[in-house]
Protein backbone atom coordinates (compact mmCIF):
# COMPACT_ATOMS: atom_id res chain seq x y z
CA UNK A 1 0.00 0.00 0.00
CA UNK A 2 2.96 2.12 0.63
CA UNK A 3 4.55 2.21 -2.38
CA UNK A 4 1.31 2.68 -4.34
CA UNK A 5 1.16 6.09 -2.71
CA UNK A 6 4.45 6.91 -3.25
CA UNK A 7 4.24 5.85 -6.92
CA UNK A 8 0.67 7.36 -7.36
CA UNK A 9 0.96 10.23 -5.11
CA UNK A 10 0.60 12.88 -8.08
CA UNK A 11 -2.59 11.31 -9.24
CA UNK A 12 -4.08 10.66 -5.74
CA UNK A 13 -3.65 14.87 -4.63
CA UNK A 14 -4.74 16.28 -8.53
CA UNK A 15 -7.85 13.47 -7.52
CA UNK A 16 -8.14 14.75 -4.02
CA UNK A 17 -7.93 18.84 -5.05
CA UNK A 18 -10.93 17.87 -8.15
CA UNK A 19 -12.99 15.94 -5.43
CA UNK A 20 -12.50 19.22 -2.96
CA UNK A 21 -13.31 21.41 -5.65
CA UNK A 22 -16.65 19.87 -7.33
CA UNK A 23 -17.44 18.28 -4.35
CA UNK A 24 -20.85 20.39 -3.90
CA UNK A 25 -22.01 18.94 -7.23
CA UNK A 26 -22.65 15.55 -4.76
CA UNK A 27 -25.46 17.36 -2.95
CA UNK A 28 -27.60 17.81 -5.91
CA UNK A 29 -30.64 16.25 -6.72
CA UNK A 30 -32.32 15.25 -10.10
CA UNK A 31 -33.23 17.76 -13.03
CA UNK A 32 -34.81 17.85 -15.86
CA UNK A 33 -34.64 15.20 -18.31
CA UNK A 34 -33.78 12.66 -14.87
CA UNK A 35 -37.30 12.11 -14.17
CA UNK A 36 -38.26 10.89 -17.57
CA UNK A 37 -35.13 8.57 -17.59
CA UNK A 38 -36.14 6.94 -14.24
CA UNK A 39 -39.53 6.44 -15.39
CA UNK A 40 -38.44 4.17 -18.44
CA UNK A 41 -35.42 2.95 -16.69
CA UNK A 42 -38.67 1.07 -14.71
CA UNK A 43 -38.63 -2.77 -16.42
CA UNK A 44 -39.42 -5.88 -14.46
CA UNK A 45 -38.31 -8.39 -16.45
CA UNK A 46 -35.08 -9.81 -18.48
CA UNK A 47 -36.66 -8.67 -22.26
CA UNK A 48 -37.13 -5.43 -20.73
CA UNK A 49 -33.26 -5.04 -19.91
CA UNK A 50 -32.49 -6.44 -22.93
CA UNK A 51 -34.42 -4.15 -24.92
CA UNK A 52 -32.42 -0.95 -24.09
CA UNK A 53 -30.00 -2.52 -26.64
CA UNK A 54 -32.17 -2.90 -29.26
CA UNK A 55 -30.81 -1.37 -32.29
CA UNK A 56 -33.69 -2.00 -34.69
CA UNK A 57 -36.59 -0.13 -32.45
CA UNK A 58 -36.15 3.47 -30.60
CA UNK A 59 -38.13 2.10 -27.64
CA UNK A 60 -38.15 5.19 -25.39
CA UNK A 61 -38.69 7.41 -28.36
CA UNK A 62 -35.87 9.60 -27.25
CA UNK A 63 -34.03 9.67 -30.81
CA UNK A 64 -30.44 8.57 -28.91
CA UNK A 65 -29.15 5.42 -29.47
CA UNK A 66 -26.82 5.35 -25.55
CA UNK A 67 -28.19 2.53 -23.46
CA UNK A 68 -25.18 2.06 -21.16
CA UNK A 69 -25.76 5.68 -20.15
CA UNK A 70 -29.09 6.54 -20.76
CA UNK A 71 -30.97 3.43 -19.76
CA UNK A 72 -28.81 1.13 -17.76
CA UNK A 73 -27.27 3.54 -15.65
CA UNK A 74 -30.70 4.72 -14.79
CA UNK A 75 -32.00 1.20 -14.05
CA UNK A 76 -29.37 0.89 -11.53
CA UNK A 77 -30.59 3.54 -9.57
CA UNK A 78 -34.44 2.43 -9.71
CA UNK A 79 -33.55 -1.18 -9.33
CA UNK A 80 -30.62 -0.91 -6.25
CA UNK A 81 -30.77 2.51 -4.85
CA UNK A 82 -34.17 3.29 -4.41
CA UNK A 83 -34.06 6.20 -6.96
CA UNK A 84 -31.75 7.89 -5.42
CA UNK A 85 -29.15 10.23 -6.90
CA UNK A 86 -26.17 10.14 -4.76
CA UNK A 87 -25.17 6.46 -5.77
CA UNK A 88 -25.35 7.69 -9.53
CA UNK A 89 -23.31 10.83 -8.77
CA UNK A 90 -20.43 8.50 -6.89
CA UNK A 91 -20.42 6.27 -10.26
CA UNK A 92 -19.58 9.59 -12.13
CA UNK A 93 -17.15 11.15 -9.80
CA UNK A 94 -15.19 7.31 -10.25
CA UNK A 95 -15.64 8.02 -13.98
CA UNK A 96 -13.95 11.41 -13.55
CA UNK A 97 -11.11 10.00 -11.42
CA UNK A 98 -10.23 7.18 -14.50
CA UNK A 99 -10.45 9.86 -17.05
CA UNK A 100 -8.32 12.08 -15.48
CA UNK A 101 -5.90 8.88 -14.96
CA UNK A 102 -6.21 8.09 -18.89
CA UNK A 103 -5.14 11.47 -20.09
CA UNK A 104 -2.00 11.07 -18.28
CA UNK A 105 -1.61 7.87 -19.43
CA UNK A 106 -2.65 8.99 -23.26
CA UNK A 107 -0.67 11.94 -22.97
CA UNK A 108 2.66 9.92 -21.64
CA UNK A 109 2.27 7.15 -24.39
CA UNK A 110 2.49 10.31 -26.98
CA UNK A 111 4.74 12.46 -25.48
CA UNK A 112 7.44 9.73 -23.53
CA UNK A 113 7.24 12.95 -20.52
CA UNK A 114 6.09 12.13 -17.66
CA UNK A 115 6.02 15.58 -16.79
CA UNK A 116 3.91 17.08 -19.56
CA UNK A 117 1.81 13.85 -18.46
CA UNK A 118 1.50 15.16 -14.82
CA UNK A 119 0.78 18.68 -16.17
CA UNK A 120 -1.93 17.10 -18.23
CA UNK A 121 -4.04 15.72 -15.42
CA UNK A 122 -3.69 18.67 -13.54
CA UNK A 123 -5.05 20.74 -16.03
CA UNK A 124 -8.03 18.47 -17.02
CA UNK A 125 -8.58 17.59 -13.64
CA UNK A 126 -9.47 21.41 -12.35
CA UNK A 127 -10.67 22.45 -15.51
CA UNK A 128 -14.58 24.24 -14.62
CA UNK A 129 -15.72 23.05 -17.75
CA UNK A 130 -16.29 19.74 -15.60
CA UNK A 131 -19.11 21.36 -13.85
CA UNK A 132 -21.67 20.56 -15.48
CA UNK A 133 -20.68 16.65 -16.21
CA UNK A 134 -20.59 16.20 -12.51
CA UNK A 135 -23.34 18.69 -11.86
CA UNK A 136 -26.39 17.07 -13.87
CA UNK A 137 -26.54 13.48 -13.52
CA UNK A 138 -27.40 13.06 -16.88
CA UNK A 139 -23.99 14.33 -18.11
CA UNK A 140 -22.58 11.23 -17.07
CA UNK A 141 -23.44 9.95 -20.76
CA UNK A 142 -20.18 12.83 -21.37
CA UNK A 143 -17.79 11.22 -18.71
CA UNK A 144 -18.54 7.35 -19.51
CA UNK A 145 -18.16 8.08 -23.25
CA UNK A 146 -14.75 9.99 -22.54
CA UNK A 147 -13.85 6.84 -20.43
CA UNK A 148 -14.13 4.12 -23.26
CA UNK A 149 -12.82 6.53 -25.93
CA UNK A 150 -9.56 7.06 -24.44
CA UNK A 151 -9.20 3.49 -23.65
CA UNK A 152 -9.73 2.38 -27.24
CA UNK A 153 -7.57 5.37 -28.14
CA UNK A 154 -4.92 4.25 -25.75
CA UNK A 155 -4.77 0.27 -26.60
CA UNK A 156 -4.72 1.49 -30.16
CA UNK A 157 -1.61 3.45 -29.90
CA UNK A 158 0.10 0.93 -27.51
CA UNK A 159 -0.58 -1.72 -30.23
CA UNK A 160 1.20 0.74 -32.75
CA UNK A 161 4.06 1.02 -29.77
CA UNK A 162 4.48 -2.56 -29.28
CA UNK A 163 4.27 -4.83 -32.06
CA UNK A 164 4.43 -8.04 -29.76
CA UNK A 165 1.25 -7.46 -28.74
CA UNK A 166 -1.03 -6.46 -31.44
CA UNK A 167 -3.34 -8.65 -31.78
CA UNK A 168 -4.61 -9.30 -28.09
CA UNK A 169 -4.44 -5.29 -27.67
CA UNK A 170 -6.34 -4.03 -30.84
CA UNK A 171 -8.84 -6.42 -29.53
CA UNK A 172 -9.07 -4.05 -26.64
CA UNK A 173 -9.19 -1.49 -28.47
CA UNK A 174 -12.31 -2.76 -30.76
CA UNK A 175 -14.28 -3.79 -27.39
CA UNK A 176 -13.70 -0.35 -26.08
CA UNK A 177 -14.64 1.14 -29.26
CA UNK A 178 -18.32 -0.82 -29.29
CA UNK A 179 -18.96 0.33 -25.62
CA UNK A 180 -18.59 4.20 -26.64
CA UNK A 181 -20.96 3.67 -29.56
CA UNK A 182 -23.23 2.29 -26.84
CA UNK A 183 -22.22 5.05 -24.31
CA UNK A 184 -23.08 8.30 -26.82
CA UNK A 185 -22.99 9.17 -30.45
CA UNK A 186 -19.68 11.09 -29.99
CA UNK A 187 -17.86 7.83 -30.54
CA UNK A 188 -18.13 7.72 -34.35
CA UNK A 189 -15.35 9.64 -34.27
CA UNK A 190 -12.96 7.40 -32.82
CA UNK A 191 -11.42 6.29 -36.22
CA UNK A 192 -10.88 9.44 -37.01
CA UNK A 193 -9.37 10.23 -33.37
CA UNK A 194 -6.70 7.20 -34.58
CA UNK A 195 -6.20 9.40 -38.05
CA UNK A 196 -4.83 11.95 -36.01
CA UNK A 197 -2.93 9.55 -34.18
CA UNK A 198 -1.36 7.80 -36.81
CA UNK A 199 -0.53 11.47 -38.21
CA UNK A 200 1.33 12.40 -34.83
CA UNK A 201 3.25 9.09 -34.42
CA UNK A 202 4.18 8.99 -38.12
CA UNK A 203 5.48 12.65 -37.91
CA UNK A 204 7.16 12.50 -34.67
CA UNK A 205 9.16 9.48 -35.83
CA UNK A 206 7.46 7.37 -33.53
CA UNK A 207 6.27 4.13 -36.05
CA UNK A 208 7.36 3.53 -39.86
CA UNK A 209 3.90 2.43 -41.39
CA UNK A 210 2.44 3.12 -44.87
CA UNK A 211 -0.79 4.54 -45.69
CA UNK A 212 -1.83 0.86 -47.11
CA UNK A 213 -1.53 -0.43 -43.80
CA UNK A 214 -2.60 2.05 -41.68
CA UNK A 215 -6.08 2.22 -43.44
CA UNK A 216 -6.09 -2.08 -43.14
CA UNK A 217 -5.60 -1.37 -39.13
CA UNK A 218 -8.44 1.22 -39.66
CA UNK A 219 -10.84 -0.58 -41.85
CA UNK A 220 -12.53 -3.15 -39.19
CA UNK A 221 -13.46 -0.02 -36.82
CA UNK A 222 -14.52 1.45 -40.50
CA UNK A 223 -16.82 -0.78 -41.42
CA UNK A 224 -18.93 -0.98 -37.59
CA UNK A 225 -19.36 2.39 -37.79
CA UNK A 226 -21.20 2.32 -41.25
CA UNK A 227 -23.22 -0.41 -40.02
CA UNK A 228 -23.48 1.90 -36.65
CA UNK A 229 -24.66 5.19 -38.26
CA UNK A 230 -26.76 3.43 -40.96
CA UNK A 231 -28.91 1.61 -38.44
CA UNK A 232 -28.91 4.65 -35.48
CA UNK A 233 -30.35 6.81 -38.90
CA UNK A 234 -32.64 4.42 -39.73
CA UNK A 235 -34.21 3.50 -36.98
CA UNK A 236 -33.55 6.47 -34.37
CA UNK A 237 -33.24 9.47 -37.11
CA UNK A 238 -31.37 12.09 -34.95
CA UNK A 239 -32.58 14.70 -31.47
CA UNK A 240 -35.18 16.77 -31.95
CA UNK A 241 -35.62 19.75 -30.29
CA UNK A 242 -35.96 23.42 -30.00
CA UNK A 243 -32.48 24.03 -29.81
CA UNK A 244 -30.94 20.52 -31.68
CA UNK A 245 -31.36 22.94 -34.75
CA UNK A 246 -28.36 22.02 -37.32
CA UNK A 247 -26.57 24.86 -39.47
CA UNK A 248 -23.49 24.23 -41.39
CA UNK A 249 -22.88 27.62 -42.19
CA UNK A 250 -18.69 28.21 -41.82
CA UNK A 251 -19.25 32.02 -39.90
CA UNK A 252 -21.45 29.81 -36.99
CA UNK A 253 -18.61 27.16 -37.02
CA UNK A 254 -16.21 29.54 -36.87
CA UNK A 255 -18.52 30.64 -33.84
CA UNK A 256 -18.96 27.74 -32.06
CA UNK A 257 -15.88 26.34 -32.26
CA UNK A 258 -14.46 29.47 -30.64
CA UNK A 259 -16.76 30.08 -27.84
CA UNK A 260 -16.01 26.40 -27.02
CA UNK A 261 -11.77 27.48 -27.45
CA UNK A 262 -12.54 30.17 -24.85
CA UNK A 263 -14.76 27.90 -22.37
CA UNK A 264 -11.77 24.99 -22.14
CA UNK A 265 -9.64 28.17 -20.97
CA UNK A 266 -12.04 29.45 -18.10
CA UNK A 267 -14.15 31.73 -19.56
CA UNK A 268 -17.69 30.87 -17.91
CA UNK A 269 -20.55 29.03 -20.35
CA UNK A 270 -22.93 31.89 -19.39
CA UNK A 271 -20.83 34.84 -21.00
CA UNK A 272 -22.01 33.63 -24.59
CA UNK A 273 -25.61 35.03 -23.04
CA UNK A 274 -24.06 38.34 -22.95
CA UNK A 275 -21.89 38.99 -25.74
CA UNK A 276 -23.49 39.96 -28.88
CA UNK A 277 -22.67 40.26 -32.64
CA UNK A 278 -19.41 42.90 -32.98
CA UNK A 279 -18.55 42.25 -29.51
CA UNK A 280 -21.12 43.91 -27.85
CA UNK A 281 -21.36 43.44 -24.36
CA UNK A 282 -24.75 42.93 -22.43
CA UNK A 283 -24.00 45.52 -19.48
CA UNK A 284 -26.49 43.42 -16.99
CA UNK A 285 -23.29 41.37 -16.77
CA UNK A 286 -20.96 43.50 -14.66
CA UNK A 287 -23.75 44.83 -13.22
CA UNK A 288 -25.09 41.52 -10.92
CA UNK A 289 -21.37 39.51 -11.75
CA UNK A 290 -19.05 41.87 -11.49
CA UNK A 291 -17.40 40.33 -8.72
CA UNK A 292 -16.58 37.12 -10.61
CA UNK A 293 -16.45 38.31 -13.85
CA UNK A 294 -13.75 41.19 -13.61
CA UNK A 295 -11.37 38.63 -12.18
CA UNK A 296 -11.67 36.08 -14.74
CA UNK A 297 -11.57 38.20 -17.54
CA UNK A 298 -8.14 39.52 -15.73
CA UNK A 299 -7.07 35.89 -15.04
CA UNK A 300 -8.24 34.77 -18.39
CA UNK A 301 -6.04 37.90 -20.78
CA UNK A 302 -2.84 37.02 -18.37
CA UNK A 303 -3.47 33.29 -18.99
CA UNK A 304 -3.58 34.16 -23.10
CA UNK A 305 -0.16 36.18 -22.70
CA UNK A 306 1.27 33.23 -20.69
CA UNK A 307 0.44 31.39 -23.62
CA UNK A 308 1.68 33.35 -26.59
CA UNK A 309 4.38 33.87 -24.53
CA UNK A 310 5.06 29.75 -23.36
CA UNK A 311 4.95 29.36 -27.36
CA UNK A 312 6.84 31.88 -28.15
CA UNK A 313 9.73 30.89 -25.84
CA UNK A 314 9.41 27.08 -26.84
CA UNK A 315 12.27 26.51 -29.14
CA UNK A 316 11.95 22.57 -29.58
CA UNK A 317 11.24 21.62 -33.13
CA UNK A 318 8.80 19.32 -32.05
CA UNK A 319 6.30 21.89 -30.63
CA UNK A 320 4.10 22.54 -34.09
CA UNK A 321 3.56 18.76 -34.21
CA UNK A 322 1.79 18.36 -30.97
CA UNK A 323 0.04 21.68 -31.40
CA UNK A 324 -1.18 20.19 -34.25
CA UNK A 325 -2.24 16.83 -32.90
CA UNK A 326 -4.18 18.74 -30.06
CA UNK A 327 -5.66 20.80 -32.56
CA UNK A 328 -7.08 18.26 -34.58
CA UNK A 329 -8.29 16.43 -31.49
CA UNK A 330 -10.00 19.25 -30.27
CA UNK A 331 -11.51 19.68 -33.38
CA UNK A 332 -12.26 15.97 -34.26
CA UNK A 333 -13.94 15.03 -30.85
CA UNK A 334 -15.90 18.78 -31.34
CA UNK A 335 -17.22 18.11 -34.42
CA UNK A 336 -20.51 15.94 -33.19
CA UNK A 337 -21.77 18.91 -31.58
CA UNK A 338 -19.93 21.90 -34.20
CA UNK A 339 -23.13 22.42 -36.31
CA UNK A 340 -25.45 23.13 -33.49
CA UNK A 341 -25.33 26.86 -32.41
CA UNK A 342 -27.72 26.97 -30.50
CA UNK A 343 -26.99 23.97 -28.42
CA UNK A 344 -23.81 24.72 -27.42
CA UNK A 345 -22.76 23.85 -23.52
CA UNK A 346 -19.36 23.77 -21.99
CA UNK A 347 -20.07 20.20 -20.72
CA UNK A 348 -19.43 18.67 -24.27
CA UNK A 349 -15.70 19.82 -23.68
CA UNK A 350 -15.24 16.08 -21.78
CA UNK A 351 -13.41 14.93 -24.77
CA UNK A 352 -12.18 18.09 -26.63
CA UNK A 353 -10.29 19.42 -23.51
CA UNK A 354 -7.80 16.36 -23.59
CA UNK A 355 -6.27 17.82 -26.89
CA UNK A 356 -6.54 20.98 -25.63
CA UNK A 357 -4.26 20.04 -21.84
CA UNK A 358 -1.93 18.13 -24.11
CA UNK A 359 -0.78 20.98 -26.32
CA UNK A 360 -0.67 23.11 -23.38
CA UNK A 361 1.06 20.90 -20.85
CA UNK A 362 3.76 20.64 -23.81
CA UNK A 363 4.25 24.15 -23.84
CA UNK A 364 4.66 24.55 -19.98
CA UNK A 365 6.62 21.94 -19.86
CA UNK A 366 9.41 23.82 -21.63
CA UNK A 367 9.64 26.83 -19.22
CA UNK A 368 11.60 27.93 -16.47
CA UNK A 369 9.79 26.37 -12.81
CA UNK A 370 8.23 29.91 -12.17
CA UNK A 371 6.60 30.36 -15.57
CA UNK A 372 4.97 26.90 -15.73
CA UNK A 373 3.78 27.12 -11.81
CA UNK A 374 2.36 30.91 -12.68
CA UNK A 375 0.23 29.73 -15.92
CA UNK A 376 -0.86 26.43 -13.55
CA UNK A 377 -1.74 28.85 -10.92
CA UNK A 378 -3.78 30.92 -13.49
CA UNK A 379 -5.26 28.16 -14.67
CA UNK A 380 -6.27 26.64 -11.21
CA UNK A 381 -7.63 30.35 -10.26
CA UNK A 382 -10.08 30.89 -13.20
CA UNK A 383 -11.53 27.64 -12.55
CA UNK A 384 -12.43 28.14 -8.82
CA UNK A 385 -13.72 31.88 -9.72
CA UNK A 386 -15.52 30.12 -12.50
CA UNK A 387 -17.32 27.33 -9.92
CA UNK A 388 -17.94 29.96 -7.57
CA UNK A 389 -19.43 31.60 -10.57
CA UNK A 390 -21.82 28.64 -11.32
CA UNK A 391 -22.48 27.28 -8.01
CA UNK A 392 -23.73 30.85 -6.76
CA UNK A 393 -24.77 32.70 -10.03
CA UNK A 394 -26.50 35.56 -7.94
CA UNK A 395 -23.58 35.97 -5.19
Amino acid sequence: MTKFFKRNWQLLSICLISLVIFFPSLSRFYTNDDFFFLKIAKVSSLSGFISFFNLFKDTANIGAYRPLTLRVYYFLSVMFFHSSPLPLRIISFITFFADIYLVGKLSNLLTKNNKIAVISLFLYAVSATHFGQLYYVGMFQELCVTFFFLLSVIFFVRCELDNKSSIIVTVYSFVFFILALLSKETAVMIPFAFVAIYFYLLTAKRIDLSIRKIAIKILPFVFVLIAYLFLHFYYFGVLAGDSYVWNFSLAKLANTVTWYGVWSLGIPEMFVDFFGPGLHVNPNLFLYWSLQVIPILILFISECVLLIYMFIKTRNSKKYIILLFGGLWFLITLLPVAFLPIHKFSYYLTLPLVGMVILISYLVSYQKKIIGCLFCGVWFAISLVNLNLAYKPTG
